[in-house]
């Protein structure tokens, strides 16, 4: 089967929110294509072996950064050494920060739509190319864009603690955070747990080995305009990672250049544009990855990984 492949989460927000979404799916893509819907990861590799055997022209995630992350990763898994086929963002999920910060803009429908015209009518499709992230470490490899521990894994699990999470309660969050932070309230010390290691970038090993946050990342956007990795899409083939030996107060200030994706001028944050980055720890290292968590070893691998190719409206 020649045609275009698409992996949808049943558990996904506008699955959740609509769910006759994959059957409408299925009509559209008529005998051109086929949805699946795995329901655990082995489910996930399994179909992603099938698609690799039917030589699929585009694979379709329908689901946010997470659900991006769980399939690229096992197509990664099935297809080896090969290339896996360019992919086309849905924008299904809670988050769609990848998404967003490739200009992906519009609902699954009509970027399914769009995606049709184009494949039925050989137009050319307009392109673009990232890095992804490959981290070792915990059982499997796991392959992202944005990697973080500390306080950025920390916000994250409180965000989805929430009941419904969504960017507009990320954006609350993020509000009361930098107001707490101002008073060092509660909730910034729940957030600013340090993560004690040693950072070890292509071979050179930093200074400090307490940080409040060490984050890298090969896309550029984190969300809401802010855009911390710039220096990632200057460099293809490397990411850029920061390291954040400071307080939590020291972000804040840092955020407004952030915002503007310059230079972070502090002596306490530490950056580089590496292919390699390497985390020990005497304790274990969670992490997350396109905001989803993982346990790991006390030693943490990050490397640059192969170039995936996005398809866009």
């Amino acid at each position: 089967m020649s045609g275009i492949a698409v992996v949808s989460n049943p558990r996904s927000r506008q699955n959740r929110k609509n769910p006759a979404l994959s059957g409408q799916m299925s009509f559209m893509l008529g005998t051109r294509g086929k949805v699946a819907q795995p329901q655990s990861r082995d489910d996930l590799v399994e179909q992603a072996r099938r698609f690799r055997d039917e030589r699929v022209d585009v694979l379709a995630v329908n689901g946010g950064d997470g659900t991006l992350h769980m399939v690229l990763t096992a197509f990664i898994e099935a297809y080896g050494d090969s290339p896996i086929p360019p992919v086309a963002i849905l924008r299904g999920g809670t988050m769609n920060t990848i998404a967003g910060g490739l200009g992906v803009r519009g609902s699954p429908e009509a970027l399914l739509s769009a995606l049709l015209l184009r494949y039925h009518t050989d137009q050319p499709m307009p392109w673009a190319e990232r890095n992804i992230l490959r981290i070792e470490g915990g059982e499997k490899p796991e392959y992202g864009f944005l990697f973080g521990n500390g306080l950025m894994s920390n916000f994250l699990q409180e965000h989805y603690a929430v009941s419904d999470p969504s960017p507009l309660t990320a954006a609350w969050l993020l509000a009361r955070a930098v107001c707490s932070a101002a008073v060092n309230g509660a909730l910034v010390k729940r957030l600013s747990a340090p993560a004690e290691c040693e950072v070890e970038v292509d071979g050179f090993r930093w200074e400090p080995k307490r940080f409040l946050t060490v984050t890298m990342g090969t896309v550029d956007d984190i969300g809401f305009g802010f855009r911390p990795f710039y220096e990632a899409l200057r460099h293809p083939g490397r990411m850029q990672v920061l390291g954040f030996a400071c307080d939590a107060f020291g972000v804040v200030k840092c955020l407004p250049r952030i915002r503007m994706g310059q230079a972070i001028r502090s002596p306490d944050v530490y950056s580089a544009v590496p292919e390699r980055v390497v985390l020990r720890s005497e304790k274990a290292i969670p992490f997350m990855v396109d905001g989803d968590f993982h346990p790991a070893g006390q030693t943490l691998t990050v490397s640059v990984g192969p170039r995936i190719r996005f398809l866009l409206p």
